[in-house]
């Protein structure tokens, strides 16, 4: 029995716990480890010591194998997030996503063919075309992964990120058959087929959507394993029926997710998959490390210096530009910059196309030359997570220089998509200024507005809108920046409600609204002991845990019921608390039957 393949899955799961535990005590990205454990494990590490234990060889054997695995990563990370997506949300961002990306990728293309003949010998054409497709796009998983641990992927930027990652993503289907055989992909026919193919894929998922998954979710939502596989099955299919159509499994997968993102189970779905996402993901990144090799080396200086370049600073200042010109402001463009200052890990598909290790000679991509893309590949997304925790340096910095411009230019022409959603009414006094608009943050506001002069302050310009409509004064504003904060005149507020998930941002405003005016009542939500004890050693005045208030509560009434045999009877809230289920059980039953 040949076990090579559970040897390898053991040794990759150990190696990547051991260095997660080292990057917590580090506190550094949890990426780092897993592509740390990978290198260890690989050529340069453990495989070029080529040790054995009882006749079996210490270090990965099974590669190929391996990199099956983590291309089910990508799968399903895209996948997870289909599923998460309000796809609605993200259709506003259609134009400048498309336009944008796509003229990226273009100019980006076009640097690195130009570099090609500007300075000949040092890249041939055909691999700065290849060279060009891989740095231009830049990696959804690492994004999302990181938008997502900072409740950021329904902020301006995050939509705006995700936008631009989405529409990298299609067009990714387009250069992986153009770069297999560029003569084929040259024909006028090939465009309008691979149009067809993803056109085909859309409308199965929405007849798929339509007719079968409500019914076959419906009957196993009082079953948790067939709801699992019933989830799980869904992003098979999706990725059969890519792989039917030639087409790349994670887009696939992608589609698949956007199918039953539409379902009122979309987050039972996510929170199902989460697990077995997170064990493959892993194995993508310890199998990036894998595949370094010291031929990097051989490469010329002057080559590593242009992809270096290309990739933190070519790349990023274009995608400023397009964000700032598309009215969007000079902060979140930076955001959106650095965000993108990374390579995707589609991009190691297209390497892989480039090099064939059984006969370097007559690959596209030297040995040397791929070895330095995974490189490259690997450190942009170990920077990554330092990239996007720079944004308020570098907003800070573009701030300084901003001031020496004229005003007309600062305010009208790049901030135009903002103005929109800025709303605060000028000289605020004795009012009650919620930051986080979501469901806790919405109750309360429209609870107080009608009664207190009241303004709430989000980061997602779809809860600025609807809060518009409402009638209530809501405005566009990051917690964690202070400039924006302070137009809302926190320290002459009646009272401050932090109603934000992040923890890292409630400290934050939290510790300015205190140094404002340490007498200004601040009430805020934590979901973890420990935040709320971060809270109040901050000075909170009032720190809500909504699960624990829940369970109290809860505790409360099974003890009174115990107690007096008798049943607890709170007419008015439970009268309104039934019409509520009946209203939200008819919702789900109307697109349960559509």
């Amino acid at each position: 029995m040949d076990l090579s393949i559970l040897i390898d899955l053991g040794l990759i799961v150990v190696a990547a716990t051991i260095f997660g535990y080292i990057a917590r005590l580090l506190k550094q990205p949890s990426l780092l480890a897993y592509i740390l454990a990978g290198i260890v494990l690989g050529p340069i590490g453990l495989g070029a010591l080529g040790y054995s234990f009882q006749g079996v060889r210490i270090g990965i054997s099974n590669m190929q194998d391996i990199r099956i695995l983590s291309e089910l990563g990508i799968a399903f990370l895209l996948f997870s997030v289909g599923v998460e997506i309000d796809i609605r949300k993200f259709l506003g961002m259609g134009k400048i996503a498309a336009m944008g990306a796509t003229l990226q990728v273009v100019l980006t293309i076009g640097t690195v063919m130009l570099f090609s003949l500007l300075f000949p010998g040092i890249i041939s054409f055909e691999q700065s075309v290849f060279l060009g497709v891989i740095l231009s796009f830049s990696s959804t998983m690492v994004v999302v992964k990181l938008l997502g641990d900072s409740y950021q992927i329904n902020t301006l930027h995050g939509r705006l990120l995700i936008g631009f990652l989405l529409m990298q993503d299609l067009l990714v289907i387009l250069a992986i058959p153009l770069l297999q055989d560029i003569e084929t992909a040259l024909s006028p026919a090939f465009l309008p087929l691979v149009v067809v193919k993803v056109a085909v894929l859309v409308a199965a998922a929405a007849v798929i959507n339509r007719h079968i998954l409500p019914r076959m979710f419906r009957f196993s939502l009082n079953y948790q394993e067939e709801f699992y596989l019933a989830a799980l099955s869904s992003c098979f299919i999706f990725i059969g029926l890519a792989i039917l159509m030639n087409l790349p499994i994670a887009i696939g997968a992608f589609i698949g997710g956007l199918a039953l993102s539409t379902l009122p189970y979309n987050t039972e779905i996510f929170n199902k998959i989460r697990g077995l996402r997170d064990f493959f993901v892993i194995l993508f990144f310890v199998s990036l490390g894998m595949q370094l090799t010291p031929s990097f080396a051989a490469v010329p200086f002057a080559l590593i210096a242009f992809i270096i370049a290309t990739v933190l600073v070519i790349k990023p200042v274009i995608y400023y530009f397009i964000t700032l010109f598309s009215g969007y402001g000079s902060r979140i463009s930076v955001m959106v910059a650095l965000g993108l200052a990374n390579i995707s890990e589609f991009s190691l598909i297209v390497a892989q196309m480039g090099f064939d290790p059984t006969s370097p000679a007559t690959s596209v991509l030297s040995e040397g030359l791929f070895s330095l893309t995974i490189l490259t590949i690997t450190v942009s997304m170990v920077l990554a997570p330092y990239l996007m925790g720079a944004q308020n340096g570098v907003n800070r910095a573009f701030d300084k220089a901003a001031r020496h411009l004229p005003k007309k230019i600062k305010r009208k022409r790049f901030t135009a998509k903002l103005s929109s959603l800025e709303n605060t009414p000028s000289k605020l006094c004795n009012h009650i200024l919620i930051l986080g608009g979501g469901t806790m943050g919405s109750n309360i506001a429209k609870a107080l507005y009608k009664h207190y002069p009241t303004l709430v302050l989000d980061q997602d310009s779809e809860v600025v809108y609807s809060c518009m409509r409402q009638g209530i004064k809501a405005s566009y504003c990051d917690a964690e920046e202070t400039n924006e904060l302070e137009k809302a005149n926190p320290k002459e507020a009646k009272l401050v409600i932090l109603a934000i998930p992040n923890i890292k941002a409630s400290l934050k405003t939290l510790r300015f609204v205190k140094k404002a005016n340490k007498n200004t009542p601040v009430f805020a939500r934590a979901h973890y002991y420990k935040d709320a004890l971060k809270l109040y050693e901050a000075g909170a005045d009032f720190v809500c845990m909504p699960h624990v208030i829940g369970g109290n509560v809860f505790l409360k009434e099974i003890s009174k019921f115990l107690e007096s045999g008798k049943l607890a009877t709170i007419a008015n809230l439970e009268n309104e608390y039934m019409e509520y289920l009946k209203q939200k059980a008819k919702e789900e039953r109307q697109h349960l039957e559509f």
